[in-house]
Formats: C-alpha cells, structure tokens, sequence
C-alpha cells in the first residue's frame, strides 16, 4: 500500500460531497415518476433508461474507485480504518439511493407497457448490483478485500441462477395477463414469440 490516507480520504470525501449534492439537487427528478414524465416530457422508455443508464455508469465508477483506493491506501490506526470504511459504506448508501430510483422507474415502465425478457434480465441486474456494493463495503470493513473477486463470481452465478429459478418467460406471461385482466393492452405477438416455457 503506497497511497496516503490523508490524500484518499480527501479523494473520497470529496466524491461524496459530490454525489450527496447531486441527490439532494435531483431527488425529485429520481422518485418524481408520473410527475416528471408529464412536467419534463418523458416518454416512459426514456424516463427508465435513462435511470438504468445513470445507475450503471455511477454504480461502474464508484466500485472501481473504492475497491482501487481500498486495496492500495495505509490505513495505519484503528480510526483511519474505521473513517475509510465509513466513507465506503456512505458511497453505497449514496449509489443505493440512485439504485432504488431505477429500480421504480423501470416499474412505472413495465406498470405502462407491460413486462419483457429484457425489463425482467434489468430488474434482476439490479438486485445483484446492489449485493454487489453491499458486498464490497462490507469486505473492506472486516479487511477482506481479496475476497471480491469470490463476491463478482457468487454476484454472476447468482443472476444466472435467478433467472433459471424465476422462470422468465412463464412470468412475462403471468404478469402481462394480469395487466390484460386490469383492461390493459395485451401484446399477443410477444406473447407467441416467448419459447416453451412460458406454457401453460
């Protein structure tokens, strides 16, 4: 470890003031859902790709600079320790509240227009995404760090598992029925193009 604590608290405070500030700014734009599609112009697709875009870029950068910061910074007392670890975990809170703003918005999206392979492989992105932050913040505060590359594997087989278990095409078949039953439009083309699975 070669990189002063002094200098990679000052690093991670400061990308902290930013992101705290960009979610104060922003905290209606993220949870506005219906508000901001009809004050802002959104359609639906963009309002949730939008967020799935931003979440995906910040979440990307923010892990590669805690976990590179985490593995070469001297942390040479209990409270220098304590402080980093501290200043990871508020970066995952930070990246969390970004997450949770995605993950409604892609609901909103699918509430209007119904479920699809690739809504249902994004929602299900997510909830490992963020056991992937979890995990790295709670690595770095037992001094575990080497173990990430366990925690991306277990992240990946884990997805993988997730969408054999839930069955994807038999549950885009289930919920857009529902949506039918609700009187909304049922896309019956998509619905025939699903494989085996989604029968009965």
């Amino acid at each position: 470890r070669f990189f002063g604590f002094t200098e990679a608290a000052i690093v991670l405070g400061s990308v902290l003031i930013l992101f705290g500030a960009f979610v104060a700014v922003q905290f209606g734009y993220f949870f506005g859902g219906q508000a901001n599609i009809r004050l802002e112009g959104f359609t639906y697709a963009e309002y949730a790709r939008r967020g799935f875009g931003e979440l995906v870029t910040t979440a990307f950068f923010a892990l590669l600079l805690f976990l590179g910061l985490s593995m070469v910074v001297q942390r040479q007392t209990e409270t220098q320790q304590k402080i980093f670890s501290g200043l990871g975990v508020t970066l995952t809170l930070l990246v969390g509240v970004m997450l949770i703003s995605a993950f409604q918005r892609l609901i909103l999206y699918e509430t209007a227009y119904g479920f699809t392979r690739l809504r249902i492989y994004t929602h299900v992105s997510m909830v490992w995404l963020a056991f992937l932050l979890v995990s790295a913040a709670i690595l770095d505060i037992f001094q575990r760090q080497r173990l990430f590359a366990l925690a991306a594997l277990l992240t990946s087989v884990g997805f993988a598992l997730s969408l054999a278990l839930l069955n994807v095409d038999s549950f885009i078949l289930q919920q857009n029925i529902q949506r039918f039953e609700r009187g909304e439009p049922l896309d019956v083309g998509y619905l025939a193009s699903l494989s085996a699975d989604a029968v009965p």
